[in-house]
């Protein structure tokens, strides 16, 4: 749940669906355009897209699915790999969502908000890799040693290297949506200070006009 919502997250396919689905013709039932456009403004995507929510979804779920019988119970089905991938992604999108996120949708919270966000979850991810390179016990073990694989010497020391993967890798990503996020926000910077130039030069002009205008009044009434 760390790379691929990234990707998505910064592709913007709310954006690209509503460009490219047409609109219903007047009287005609909603149609996909007008579904996703009440589904991004509804209640539940309010929800779970507040920032809170959000992290509660995305750390939490690594912890709950891996670290207790569920994964035990869903390692054994096809239906349970999928919905692992499915859940994972999701649970990505709509954190990374609030904090790079191009569509429209969450009210976010400031650019120093959301990178302290995101600093606050590098533990929570260091943490789950350190855990599983240091269990006695296997995560999901009776499923793996089913399986029975020749490749595989010890399906410990195996969970050992896939946890140092998965601290390593994972801040790979994490690297990405950092220099992603200074970028926007130092465009935003670039384009506040430029809206403000052209309202302080509007102002000074303004003044200038008035004090013209003052000027002409004074002129006309001294006129004999």
């Amino acid at each position: 749940n760390m790379f691929a919502p990234v990707l998505l997250v910064l592709g913007a396919p709310v954006t690209l669906a509503l460009r490219v689905l047409p609109a219903s013709a007047p009287g005609q039932p909603p149609g996909p355009r007008e579904w996703i456009v009440r589904f991004v403004h509804s209640r539940i995507t309010a929800f779970l897209s507040n920032p809170i929510t959000a992290f509660v979804l995305f750390v939490g779920s690594l912890y709950a699915v891996y670290f207790t019988p569920f994964f035990d119970t869903l390692v054994r089905y096809h239906w349970g790999h999928e919905f692992m991938a499915v859940h994972f992604l999701i649970t990505g999108y709509l954190f990374y969502w609030g904090i790079i996120g191009v569509d429209p949708g969450p009210r976010r919270l400031p650019y120093i908000g959301r990178l302290a966000l995101l600093f606050a979850v590098m533990p929570f991810h260091a943490f789950f890799g350190i855990a599983m390179m240091t269990m006695t016990s296997t995560v999901g073990g009776n499923f793996y040693r089913s399986l029975a694989l020749p490749w595989v010497g010890s399906i410990n020391e195996d969970q050992h290297l896939g946890g140092a993967i998965a601290w390593g890798a994972s801040e790979v990503p994490l690297v990405v949506v950092v220099i992603a996020l200074v970028t926007q926000w130092a465009r935003q910077d670039r384009r506040d200070a430029v809206r403000s130039d052209r309202h302080s030069e509007s102002s000074y002009a303004d003044d200038e006009m008035v004090a013209y205008n003052n000027m002409l009044r004074e002129l006309a009434k001294n006129r004999p």
